[in-house]
């Protein structure tokens, strides 16, 4: 069989794992959203949601950066339809295989694999590391006993800052593969796509944490501690998920660390409610953005046929 058909046909079985997939993930959920609906209303899921999406898009942008950082020449929608669809794995035990995945499609832009590994590497280290630096900005200050709780944060800032520098994340990353018995990536990123990335990460964490915010809204008013409660808290849950790797996407631990963060402002029951309808509506953000991926390769695919 010639090599297009052949792609094509991988596509169009890929294509059909993920409407597949997405069915099973969303039936699995669908108390979740309807509790969610019923307790929050409508208006704060839909807003929420928005937010969740567009957050989700961030991270994609702060893959995206750190790939060009690695030199990595790649097609902004192809690199879209990359990560959304390689995204949808997490939701597997180990949170390894968005990694795996992205590794092998990389060859389509002839990206050594050392560097695909690097730059997701790297997206699980500045993803993490802003996550927690966020958490430690924001969450000793908003409530008066925050300091005493979160200390520990503020501690971690200056180390985390230095590790990303990019030759200082570099040479951990190298160190641990070789603690690991593992080759040394060979592979540096810019200082520029490094800045790109860490910008987008904040960008990230402030989209996330308005969609928290505003499911935080349905059960009292909000001010700026509670924002930052729900920006500080999601960048803490999301970094202590993904240092969690047995759980998919964070299952669980996620949860824990918002209704922990979140509890003082709006009651246990509440940030309960909040942290599930939280992952349904990331849950739904990464299926819709892999599905729309998908329909515009599609669409350009046609379109160039």
């Amino acid at each position: 069989m010639p090599a297009w058909p052949r792609r094509r046909l991988l596509r169009l079985l890929i294509a059909t794992l993920i409407v597949l997939g997405c069915a099973y993930l969303l039936a699995r959920e669908s108390d979740n959203l309807a509790s969610a609906v019923r307790q929050l209303s409508v208006g704060h899921v839909a807003l929420s949601a928005v937010a969740a999406i567009t957050g989700t898009v961030c991270i994609e942008l702060l893959w995206f950066a750190l790939l060009t950082g690695f030199g990595v020449r790649a097609g902004r929608r192809d690199a879209a339809e990359v990560f959304f669809v390689s995204q949808l794995g997490k939701y597997i035990p180990g949170s390894v295989w968005p990694v795996l995945a992205q590794v092998q499609l990389g060859a389509r832009w002839g990206a050594p694999r050392r560097v695909m590994l690097g730059a997701n590497i790297l997206l699980l280290v500045v993803v993490t590391a802003t996550g927690i630096i966020v958490g430690g900005v924001l969450l000793p200050w908003s409530s008066p006993d925050g300091l005493r709780k979160y200390w520990w944060l503020l501690a971690l800032l200056v180390p985390l800052l230095i590790l990303l520098h990019p030759r200082a994340v570099m040479a951990t990353i190298n160190r641990i593969l070789g603690w690991a018995g593992r080759e040394p990536l060979d592979a540096s990123v810019s200082t520029s796509g490094m800045a790109r990335a860490l910008f987008w990460g904040m960008v990230a964490w402030v989209l996330l944490g308005s969609h928290i915010l505003v499911l935080m809204a349905a059960y009292g008013p909000i001010g700026p501690l509670e924002a930052a409660a729900a920006v500080g808290g999601i960048g803490l849950a999301w970094a202590a998920g993904l240092a969690f790797i047995p759980a998919p996407a964070g299952a669980g631990v996620r949860e824990a660390v918002l209704v922990l963060t979140l509890g003082p402002f709006v009651g246990a029951g509440p940030a309960l409610a909040v942290a599930l309808a939280s992952r349904v509506l990331l849950l739904i953000a990464d299926v819709a953005l892999a599905g729309i991926s998908v329909a515009l390769r599609r669409l350009t695919d046609v379109s160039a046929a």
